[in-house]
């Protein structure tokens, strides 16, 4: 029986505001949000929805077929996003995202299939009768829900964004550019290899991330203000991910002799090189109200400078595809390789964000409060796993000098 591993979509990448965002010189920014991810399904290569885990038939020993062992889990996650950003100059900002699992719950929604007629028995084997047969052999039942409210921490992503100098009919025109780069620390966890259900907080497991991305983004404002206010901004972002091959340690079915044993053929160890990913994102901001305006300790007491401070309310929506590029698992096995790397075929991601900011900035309180959802469901993708996420927080802002 195989081990179940859950793949979700997280966002560790640094809150920036539009794809070009930077920070002032000296002002740090605080962000500490909340999300809430689902995931309970897999794209095929032909685009149809797959349960995150294959039927498993099992047989009589010599014999003939007791069943099919059929999961169908949902898992939802509870994270803790702690970011912070500094402006180093006007041009450049770095960052760092500490993401924190702080509950998992998995239902994995069992169900059996009989197979063939047990002389035996004088009947087909039911699932009680599975579960009886399994515990006869040391093999635990799996339950119907697992929570783990253990507090874990995930990849560490260091980040620096640099705003490139523009020509003078970019500023003309109100275009910017910038490069970014993201490296992430090896902080999280892998799954663990004999649990029946369990869940890595690395990035290659919450595929959320790469281990190294490089950026080059672009925005341009629309409809701008004598203070510099935009009413409508438009975004891209070309990325690249690079994934490094991790190594894994094989399950020896201490805990489920008949769900995780594979280290006996595969090793006591294996690799995976997960494949890198090339994306692509097109984005839109709109301000439907800029705000009132005063002087505070915000804006140094300048009007002026308040003025040219972040609207109140700015709603904002992005596309983003993502290509997958091929697995490659290293074992003793090659049929056990294949049997992992054809679920992890060059694939797609079709990512649709939809985000609220509200900014206090401009009435002197250094807050900002977002909320945004985004989901892989509105257009399939191949050979990935769709999540849909959840995400409200709070920035706050600061300048001691």
């Amino acid at each position: 029986m195989r081990r179940a591993l859950l793949w979700l979509l997280l966002s560790p990448s640094l809150a920036f505001a539009l794809e070009t965002q930077v920070l002032p010189q000296g002002a740090i920014m605080l962000d500490v949000g909340y999300l809430r991810t689902s995931l309970d399904k897999q794209w095929s290569g032909d685009r149809r929805a797959l349960s995150l885990i294959d039927d498993i038939p099992r047989y009589e020993p010599g014999g003939g077929l007791q069943g099919i062992l059929r999961a169908r889990p949902v898992a939802e996650f509870d994270f803790l996003l702690v970011s912070a950003l500094y402006g180093v100059t006007d041009a450049l900002s770095v960052g760092v995202n500490v993401p924190i699992l702080m509950r998992s719950t998995i239902a994995t929604n069992l169900s059996w299939e009989p197979g063939d007629y047990q002389p035996q028995l004088g009947r087909k084997y039911s699932l009680e009768d599975f579960w009886s047969w399994a515990a006869s052999m040391g093999q635990p039942r799996v339950p119907d829900r697992v929570v783990n409210t253990q507090f874990r921490l995930a990849d560490i992503v260091l980040g620096a964004k640099y705003l490139l100098p523009r020509f003078e009919w970019m500023k003309a025109n109100h275009f910017r550019w910038s490069a970014q780069l993201n490296v992430a620390l090896p902080t999280g966890s892998n799954a663990d290899p004999e649990e029946a259900v369990s869940v890595g907080t690395n990035l290659w497991e919450l595929h959320a991330a790469g281990d190294v991305e490089l950026h080059l983004a672009a925005d341009k404002h629309f409809f701008v203000d004598e203070a510099g206010v935009y009413r409508l901004n438009l975004g891209a972002d070309a990325s690249y991910a690079f994934f490094r091959p991790r190594q894994y340690t094989a399950g020896k079915g201490l805990k489920n002799p008949l769900l995780n044993n594979n280290a006996f053929y595969v090793g006591d160890t294996y690799w995976i090189d997960p494949g890198d990913w090339f994306a692509g994102t097109v984005s839109v901001d709109v301000v439907p109200f800029i705000g009132p305006t005063r002087a505070s300790i915000v804006s140094g007491g300048s009007l002026e400078k308040a003025q040219a401070l972040p609207p109140m309310v700015t709603l904002s929506a992005s596309y983003t595809y993502i290509a997958t590029l091929q697995s490659d698992w290293q074992s003793n096995s090659k049929l056990w390789d294949w049997e992992r790397e054809k679920l992890w075929q060059p694939g797609e991601k079709n990512v649709f964000k939809f985000t609220g900011t509200v900014s206090l900035l401009r009435l002197g309180v250094p807050i900002q409060l977002y909320a945004s959802y985004r989901t892989q469901d509105i257009v399939p993708g191949r050979f990935t796993r769709p999540a849909n996420v959840f995400t409200g927080g709070v920035r706050a802002l600061m300048k001691f000098w």
